[in-house]
């Protein structure tokens, strides 16, 4: 989030951390879920699983792997 707020220019602001608190009206299809904190245990999923995409992968070969740990690199 400090690096999105960053990117755009803008200052941190603790608030950031309790979007959930807010009493402000949603009215989008994601309502419900803007009133909920973020937890962990939704974290990636909505990657698909490595296995079913392993044919593509090696399709791909050393292009991939190396923009792969070049991403991961970005990262950190």
């Amino acid at each position: 989030m400090r690096r999105m707020l960053a990117h755009c220019g803008l200052e941190w602001d603790e608030r950031c951390l309790a979007f959930h608190e807010t009493t402000r009206r949603v009215s989008t299809a994601s309502s419900a879920q803007v009133r909920r904190p973020l937890y962990r245990t939704s974290m990636r999923r909505w990657q698909p699983r490595r296995e079913l995409l392993e044919p593509l992968w090696e399709g791909l070969g050393a292009e991939l792997a190396a923009a792969e740990a070049q991403r991961a690199t970005a990262d950190r």
